[in-house]
C-alpha cells in the first residue's frame, strides 16, 4: 500500500512543482519583456537595446534553457516599441511536454509623449 501511496504522491508533487517552475518562468519572461521595452522606449536607446537587455535578463533570471527556447523579437512602430517573445517553456520533468508561451510588451517612446 505505501509503494502505491508513494508513487501518487510523487506524481502529485512533481506536477505540482513543474506548474510553479511554469509560472516563474512565465513571469520572469514578462518582467524582461517589460523591462527591455522600457529601455527601448528611453530617448536615444534603440529597439536593439531593449531587445539585448530583455534576453541578458532572462538569461540572468531563469536561464540559458529558457532564453534559448524563448527568443524575443523587437519592432518600432508609430511611436511604441513592441517586445514579443514566442516559444515554448521547457519542462524539467522527462515525458512532460514544454508550455507554448506567447507575450507581448509595449511601451510608447519617450520623446512621443
Amino acid at each position: 500500500e505505501f509503494v502505491l501511496v508513494a508513487v501518487v504522491a510523487m506524481v502529485l508533487a512533481m506536477a505540482v512543482a513543474q506548474f510553479g517552475l511554469f509560472l516563474w518562468e512565465r513571469n520572469a519572461l514578462m518582467g524582461s519583456l517589460s523591462e527591455g521595452a522600457r529601455v527601448a522606449a528611453t530617448e536615444g536607446r534603440t529597439v536593439a537595446d531593449g531587445r539585448r537587455v530583455a534576453v541578458e535578463l532572462l538569461r540572468r533570471s531563469a536561464g540559458a534553457r529558457v532564453a534559448g527556447a524563448v527568443p524575443i523579437e523587437g519592432a518600432e512602430s508609430g511611436g511604441m516599441v513592441v517586445l514579443h517573445a514566442e516559444g515554448t517553456l521547457p519542462s524539467f520533468v522527462p515525458g512532460v511536454p514544454g508550455l507554448p508561451v506567447r507575450m507581448t510588451a509595449r511601451m510608447h517612446e519617450e520623446e512621443s509623449l
